[in-house]
């Protein structure tokens, strides 16, 4: 394994980068390198079609070119690198506003990730969404709220430590019932098995 955080700059909406300094490897894809530049990170590695780009790039980063047209995204594309160069957990910024289509095709991607056993998240504009699958993660409490939503036909859920408890509960992909959930004292936890789920943090 080459390092343990990779984090993935996309090319939807401007947001902070708060946290990447945490990142080993940092990834821009497209117009993540002009959100990168704007803030003064330097990326270790370039990829994308650059259809969102116009600007010069450096010549001494590296590049992956993509075709304009091609299956994955390029957000996909850098989560795939990602992952084979052994990367154990993977951040996405600038990966949550601008067109829904890619925002949901991000969260699929955040699946492909939980189905390889690489934790995930997209983080950004006072939201964080991890997507876990038969596995426990820990919520730090915070002034907001949290959801837990099914990516799989049924994921069996339990919440601990929150206003709306579940203990081995069925969650279907159809109905969001676990929407909108807050903190009792300290840290939640959610345990996710025999499916995925998206937890989703809010801040108020």
């Amino acid at each position: 394994m080459t390092a343990a955080k990779c984090g993935i700059i996309s090319g939807g909406e401007r947001d902070t980068l708060n946290g990447i300094e945490e990142c080993d490897f940092i990834i821009a894809c497209d117009r993540g390198y002009q959100y990168a530049r704007e803030a003064g990170v330097r990326p270790d590695l370039l990829i994308g079609d650059f259809d969102s780009y116009n600007g010069p790039l450096p010549e001494d980063i590296p590049r992956l070119s993509l075709p304009a047209e091609k299956d994955d995204t390029d957000t996909m594309a850098a989560v795939r690198c990602a992952i084979a160069q052994g990367f154990c957990e993977l951040r996405l910024y600038c990966a949550l506003g601008g067109r829904t289509d890619h925002l949901l095709g991000n969260i699929q991607a955040l699946s492909f990730c939980a189905e390889r056993g690489v934790r995930a998240a997209i983080i950004g504009g006072g939201c964080r969404i991890d997507v876990i699958r038969d596995s426990d993660i820990s919520l730090e409490k915070q002034n907001g709220y949290f959801s837990v939503i099914s990516l799989s036909d049924v994921s069996t859920v339990t919440i601990e430590n929150a206003k709306y408890e579940l203990s081995g509960a069925l969650l279907t992909n159809s109905f969001p019932i676990g929407v909108s959930n807050r903190w009792k004292n300290g840290a939640a936890r959610v345990r996710v098995r025999n499916g995925t789920a998206a937890v989703i943090r809010i801040k108020e």
